[in-house]
């Protein structure tokens, strides 16, 4: 097995240090804004309590490709591997509330320094719900389910959908998140358009967004606004307020 060190940075410099919603003014600000209040404390708690930490993540290299390479190949041609990540103290964080339905702007955008949040449409995993609500999660390869819980972003790569983000889960919830390949694109299948498409079989509006394979899909305008934005250390953080404890045990969780 092959173990690389990856240092993810912060967007901005240490020397700056931007503090986690530094005072209470920004943090009411965040929160006025629409963020789940739960999911914004989480969050705090596991920055402020793992700053500086580094987990050992399990990946894989792909035959002919420089090791650094991380953008997937076919299963045959993966070899085990690992790298190292860092937590630092990021600008930019994402809160994606899982608890609401695809067709509210669940995906939170979090300017840390300035309090600005912006919020997009994302999808789920086809596995967690073919309806407006994602209500499975887990961790398990090929499930196509979405894995909840919190992510540092990595490196970017050209995909199916263009500029593709890297995501290395941290917790049991979602440490294979780099072997399942869980990944922040664009897609086609996000956004108002498809949500008032009509569903051939039912010749009604969809009143939806489509389904991804496990990833936080967004549009692919929103993707080239934002991977920029997170890449290289920013957290991602997938919740829901009913699942999210119990999905700490890395099982797979249901409200089915």
């Amino acid at each position: 097995m092959i173990l690389k060190s990856l240092l993810i940075t912060a967007l901005v410099s240490s020397s700056a240090g931007v503090a986690f919603a530094q005072t209470a003014a920004v943090q009411k600000k965040i929160l006025a804004q629409g963020v789940p209040a739960e999911a914004f404390n989480r969050l705090k708690k596991f920055i402020n309590n793992n700053q500086g930490r580094t987990y050992t993540i399990d990946t894989y290299t792909c035959d002919g490709r420089d090791e650094n390479s991380v953008r997937p190949c076919e299963e045959s041609k993966r070899n085990r591997s690992s790298k190292r990540v860092t937590v630092v103290n990021p600008q930019y964080v994402a809160i994606v509330d899982f608890t609401a339905p695809s067709t509210k702007r669940r995906f939170y955008l979090i300017n840390l320094k300035t309090g600005t949040v912006q919020k997009f449409y994302t999808a789920h995993g086809i596995g967690s719900g073919k309806s407006n609500y994602a209500v499975a999660f887990s961790n398990t390869k090929d499930s196509r389910q979405t894995s909840l819980g919190i992510y540092v972003a990595g490196e970017v790569y050209t995909g199916h959908y263009g500029d593709t983000l890297r995501m290395y889960g941290l917790q049991r919830s979602n440490d294979e998140a780099y072997n399942r390949d869980i990944v922040l694109h664009g897609a086609w299948y996000v956004g108002e358009d498809f949500i008032n498409s009509i569903d051939p079989k039912t010749g009604n509006a969809r009143g939806r967004l489509g389904v991804s394979w496990g990833c936080p899909a967004v549009s692919m305008s929103v993707a080239q606004k934002i991977i920029p934005l997170l890449k290289g250390g920013s957290l991602i953080y997938h919740y829901h307020a009913d699942l999210d404890d119990a999905s700490l045990s890395g099982a797979e969780v249901s409200l089915r």
